[in-house]
């Protein structure tokens, strides 16, 4: 609803996606500056990225480098912001703590993640007119510059042999320990 004078201006689908007959299940639009960062996570969505302005940069890593990147459970927590305008992290103790890859690709620590010198990140820059396709279960680390905007449509992912493929290296690394 803050940006809602540009929606007009944003497609609610890729027009080729009607071929397809499938529609995105999200339009997610990002506007933001180059102190934003987006650490290493994946999504179950086919992902088409688009960049209207600015630009952004991606770290990239195949679902098959699931077994050298890191993961930890770490207790959700959200900013509370003080009357003097300081912020404060406070933890949701209620909440049930969730897995996270505490890696960060940019300068990874390899004394305490040695695995991840066997991962094969890819970069890439995705620039103003330019999309992107990152397709689901890809592991990503997004930068961009400031005043990116960008817009991106989800599609959801086919629980196909990609998938099943994926839950077993998942269980693999979990029966191992290497999480």
């Amino acid at each position: 609803q803050t940006c809602s004078n540009l929606m007009p201006c944003i497609l609610l689908h890729i027009l080729w996606s009607q071929c397809s007959r499938k529609f995105p299940d999200a339009v997610n639009f990002w506007l933001g500056e180059a102190s934003a960062i987006t650490s290493m996570h994946k999504d179950h969505y086919e992902n088409l990225y688009c960049v209207i302005s600015g630009e952004k940069n991606f770290i990239l890593l195949p679902p098959t480098d699931r077994p050298f990147i890191p993961y930890g459970v770490y207790q959700p927590a959200v900013y509370h912001q003080h009357d003097n305008g300081e912020f404060e992290v406070v933890d949701q103790s209620n909440s049930e703590k969730v897995p996270w890859i505490p890696l960060d690709p940019l300068d990874p620590d390899l004394e305490r993640y040695p695995q991840y010198r066997r991962a094969q990140p890819v970069c890439c820059s995705v620039k103003a007119g330019e999309m992107l396709y990152l397709p689901s279960l890809w592991f990503h680390h997004v930068q961009q510059s400031h005043g990116c905007i960008a817009v991106n449509f989800w599609y959801d992912m086919e629980y196909d042999i990609k998938y099943n493929y994926f839950q077993l290296l998942e269980t693999l690394c979990d029966t191992a320990g290497s999480t």
